[in-house]
């Protein structure tokens, strides 16, 4: 069903640890009620794929060194984040024996500590272009990994989808607004509602959880990069981020219900439509990335995630056991401000600490997230909810000019957005001329991958 109208009243009942709709699952876990879980995330080091025991036996160190450090630390929530590897997805038998393992490892704790937990699986979406984005055995692999992350145990599924990816890098490096709205607001969300139709299907006691833009707008963020740093431009990835909110939505109007996955930065926008509580990640990612968002986004949190880190041994212990004091330190902290009735101070720091940093930070603060998330349900097809969101988020940095550390390079595009934006061609005429110009260019692109 398509949501059309927000679940807040206004930017300021989105706090971190607040939910509209909370949600109870795992062992004992609730999410949305009043605190901050953090969720860990990781990835094996190449190698290990060759044997499934071995991979099996290096997860179940990797949930053992979490739950351990959480035992010690006195630390009674935790989530986990399996990104599944390309062999775990094309042989699901091998995420199943994963999952598995891990569950057992949660459950001990439980039974035996009190520990409350629950397990994300992210499935790989190993879909080829060539091969088709909606039938064939990689499609089928993937829908079979699903259900056999369900029936293992998985409490939480999700996917990092690509639906629309292959004309977005084309277009990206290229400076194509046409390409990259056409990929933002026509392809992404086409795949994005097939996919989740049939992982919904696939779910058996499973929660589907959410869908992220990783494809698409976090390679926005990460060639934006930092402040001297410049590959694209900044006001370009805010408004990518923007219009991405259109693409991540759909899942959730195909069933899936969160907590949204962590590196889709643009949860808060979707947090304000659907009240579903979301995972986000910030300073946390710099282990894999670095941003210009590090704190604003730990603003309307549920969970508190990294990025994923390879999993090694340092002084530390294990970089997953690391990473998660990190993670429940922050969130210790979220938690005892609600407690103490401080939690607007802390949010008001959060987003006032990175606000006018980047128009990428300015665009994900919540009262802007808000103005987005108002624009996008006011629309009513995906192509038409992508080009106001990018629309507001031009008009958000607009207003903001004087505060916002910008060149005047940056200042001249945004004029440029704006004016593409103002003379945003009608939908079906964009995709009769982008299905011709990119078929001879973009050989991975088929429209039939989204049925045009």
């Amino acid at each position: 069903m398509p949501f059309r109208e927000l679940a807040y009243k206004d930017a300021d009942e989105m706090v971190f640890g607040f939910a509209k709709r909370p949600l109870r699952y795992g062992l004992g876990l609730s999410v949305g009620e009043g605190k901050v879980i953090p969720e860990v995330k990781y990835l094996l080091k190449p190698g290990l794929e060759q044997n499934v025991d071995m991979l099996v036996e290096e997860y179940r160190k990797v949930t053992l060194s979490v739950m351990e450090r959480a035992l010690n630390l006195g630390v009674n929530d935790v989530q986990l984040d399996t990104e599944f590897i390309e062999p775990m997805t094309t042989n699901p038998s091998w995420g199943r024996a994963v999952i598995r393992a891990q569950k057992e490892v949660l459950s001990t704790y439980y039974e035996e500590h009190g520990i409350r937990s629950a397990l994300r699986a992210t499935i790989a979406d190993v879909r080829r272009f060539s091969k088709g984005l909606r039938k064939g055995e990689y499609f089928q692999a993937v829908m079979d990994s699903f259900a056999a992350a369900a029936e293992s145990g998985a409490d939480l599924l999700s996917i990092e989808s690509r639906g629309g990816q292959e004309i977005f890098s084309y277009s990206l490096i290229r400076n194509d607004l046409a390409g990259i709205v056409f990929s933002l607001g026509v392809l992404a969300p086409r795949d994005v509602r097939y996919v989740w139709r049939e992982i919904v299907r696939n779910a058996g006691k499973a929660i589907p959880a959410g869908d992220t833009a990783c494809a698409l707008a976090n390679s926005a963020m990460v060639l934006a990069d930092g402040l001297v740093n410049r590959k694209i431009p900044h006001t370009l990835a805010a408004v990518i981020r923007a219009m991405s909110a259109v693409r991540t939505l759909a899942c959730y109007e195909e069933g899936a219900r969160g907590p949204g996955k962590d590196c889709a930065y643009e949860n808060v926008i979707i947090k304000a439509i659907t009240g579903y509580p979301m995972s986000m990640e910030g300073k946390t990612s710099a282990f894999a990335h670095s941003s210009l968002v590090g704190n604003v986004v730990a603003a309307a949190c549920d969970l508190w995630s990294n990025e994923t880190i390879v999993v090694d041994d340092t002084f530390g212990g294990k970089t997953t056991a690391i990473i998660f004091e990190i993670l429940s330190y922050d969130a210790a902290l979220m938690n005892e401000s609600i407690t103490s009735g401080s939690s607007m101070t802390l949010r008001r720091l959060f987003i006032n600490s990175d606000r006018y940093r980047d128009p990428q930070a300015l665009i994900l603060s919540p009262d802007n997230a808000f103005r987005i998330a108002s624009a996008i349900v006011s629309a009513s097809s995906d192509y038409e909810r992508a080009v106001l969101a990018a629309t507001e988020a031009i008009c958000i940095l607009e207003e903001n000019l004087d505060r916002l550390r910008m060149p005047e390079v940056e200042r001249r595009y945004l004029v440029t957005l704006k004016k593409f934006f103002e003379e945003a061609p009608e939908e079906n005429r964009l995709i009769e001329e982008s299905i011709r110009k990119y078929s001879g260019k973009v050989s991975e692109f088929n429209p039939a991958n989204y049925e045009l």
